[in-house]
């Protein structure tokens, strides 16, 4: 699509000249520079683009992976508490409790 709106402003271009005293090396020296300036423009914004996703991506990554750091600390919470409650079981199983 991007192909061919620049090949029908070239042409475009190249008719405009037509009506001035341009040559055609003129004429085809400005059309390739603005083809240039257009696919440099497009690969800008392909470059923009692709940056927001990575960092977008970025972000959901550390999302994720604080949330999973936390499901494990409070998990690991969970063993501490009962290996407690066991140990403090088992005491008083000595004991005669």
């Amino acid at each position: 699509m991007k192909t061919g709106t620049i090949l029908l402003a070239a042409a475009g271009l190249c008719g405009l000249g037509a009506c001035t005293n341009s040559t055609p090396a003129e004429n085809a020296s400005r059309n390739i520079s603005q083809a240039a300036d257009n696919i440099a423009e497009d690969l800008g914004n392909v470059a923009d683009n692709a940056r927001n996703e990575i960092a977008g991506q970025t972000d959901a990554v550390r999302n994720a992976a604080a949330n999973a750091a936390n499901v494990i600390e409070e998990r690991a919470g969970r063993v501490r508490e009962a290996a407690g409650n066991s140990m403090r079981d088992l005491g008083n199983a000595v004991d005669g409790r």
